[in-house]
């Protein structure tokens, strides 16, 4: 996983890490019974967007919900994030500025909301 330009990542509102890196990509540890993957990305200028792929196959893209707002409890499972936007694709695994991120599945898409916010905070149910 990583993000351009920095990431928390919440596995049922439970910190699993960070990386402030975007080139390479973190290898995270998610526990088998969670519910909820939910990312807080933080873009310093120019260029945005969150990247990852997990073992079971599943990638960021269009399917992730991301929001701008930041809500009280929003990387929990219990969370309503049913009126929240789905994911904006802002690019391929690959494309120019980025490149590839060694580590991340080639069908992973770059995700970010569908505006240039500086901190956004997207989520995958998983259940």
């Amino acid at each position: 996983m990583t993000c351009d330009n920095s990431m928390e990542i919440f596995a049922d509102a439970v910190s699993l890490g960070s990386n402030d890196n975007w080139k390479i990509a973190t290898t995270f540890h998610i526990p088998g019974d969670t519910r909820v993957i939910s990312v807080k990305g933080k873009d310093w200028g120019s260029q945005f967007g969150i990247l990852g792929s997990f073992s079971n196959g599943l990638v960021t893209n269009e399917s992730w919900k991301c929001s701008s707002v930041l809500y009280s409890g929003w990387n929990s499972p219990d969370f309503n994030d049913q009126l929240w936007p789905f994911a904006k694709v802002v690019g391929n695994h690959g494309d120019s500025p980025w490149g590839f991120i060694a580590g991340i599945a080639q069908t992973a898409k770059w995700i970010w909301t569908a505006g240039q916010d500086d901190d956004v905070y997207c989520r995958l149910n998983l259940q």
